[in-house]
C-alpha cells in the first residue's frame, strides 16, 4: 500500500545542499547560515511588436549561490580547496571545478544522525570562485559563490549521518521527477 501524501509546508531543513571538490568527500552548506539559496537569475523579456502584441520570452538561467556565511573548518572537505583558491588566487579549472548535490528530502538534514533520508534532486559541476577570506572574530570566514557549469543530472538522493548519496534517474523516470 502506498504512503500517504504529506500536506503542509516544507521545512527548509529538507531542502539539502552538498559541495565537493573531489567527488567523494562531501560537505552539507548552510551549517552557520539561516538563508542559502539557489539564485536562478533567469534571462527574461517582454517584446511588443508592431501589432501590438506582447510576447514573452525565456532565454534560459545562469543558476548561481552565495554562501556569504561560510565559517572555515579544519573536518570540511571543502576547506582545504576554498583556502587554496583564496591564498593563490586560482582561476583555473583544475582548483575551481567542484561538484554540489541538491535535494528535497523526506525530513530535515539533522534527521539524517538517526535514520536515512531519502528525496529527489539534481547532480551538477560547478565552478566556486572565493569572494573574500577574514570575517568578523565569531570565526575565520571564507565566503563564496558558486555557478553552475554543466547540465543538472536529474535522480535520487539517500542520506546518513548528512552523507549524500546520489543515483541518478533513467531516461524513463526523469518525466516523473517533477510530480
Amino acid at each position: 500500500m502506498p504512503e500517504p501524501a504529506k500536506t503542509g509546508k516544507i521545512l527548509r531543513g529538507c531542502r539539502a545542499m552538498w559541495l565537493t571538490f573531489d567527488n567523494t568527500n562531501y560537505t552539507c552548506l548552510g551549517k552557520d547560515t539561516d538563508d542559502l539559496s539557489i539564485e536562478l537569475n533567469p534571462d527574461t523579456e517582454q517584446v511588443k511588436n508592431v501589432q501590438g502584441e506582447v510576447t514573452f520570452v525565456n532565454n534560459g538561467y545562469t543558476p548561481s549561490l552565495s554562501n556569504d556565511s561560510y565559517i572555515a573548518r579544519y573536518e570540511d572537505s571543502i576547506y582545504e580547496p576554498l583556502q587554496t583558491i583564496a591564498d593563490t588566487l586560482a582561476t583555473d579549472d583544475a582548483r575551481t571545478s567542484a561538484t554540489l548535490i541538491v535535494a528535497t528530502l523526506t525530513d530535515e538534514v539533522k534527521e539524517s544522525a538517526t535514520k536515512t533520508l531519502t528525496g529527489k534532486g539534481f547532480k551538477v559541476p560547478v565552478k566556486v570562485v572565493v569572494d573574500s577570506d577574514g570575517a568578523s572574530t565569531s570565526g575565520y570566514g571564507i565566503p563564496f559563490t558558486i555557478s553552475e557549469d554543466g547540465g543538472r543530472i536529474q535522480g535520487t538522493v539517500s542520506v546518513s549521518n548528512k552523507v549524500p548519496t546520489f543515483t541518478a534517474a533513467t531516461e524513463a523516470s526523469v518525466g516523473s521527477l517533477s510530480d
